[in-house]
């Protein structure tokens, strides 16, 4: 799943770090970080916290 998660990211131009349990994505802007939040809320089902221009999802 969490390849996924971050194949999502990238393919929303961003890049991401795992650590904890956690993954987090880091965007150009807040409106990248919404679009690719989405995604994953559709496509894996989890849903991904978004503040400013990162998103966080838990594992």
């Amino acid at each position: 799943m969490n390849v996924l998660i971050t194949e999502l990211i990238r393919s929303s131009t961003g890049y991401f770090h795992q650590t904890a349990g956690v993954v987090i994505g880091f965007f150009n802007d807040p409106e990248q970080a919404h679009l690719c939040a989405n995604k994953i809320t559709v496509t894996v089902g989890k849903m991904a916290e978004v503040c400013g221009s990162q998103l966080s999802v838990p594992l």
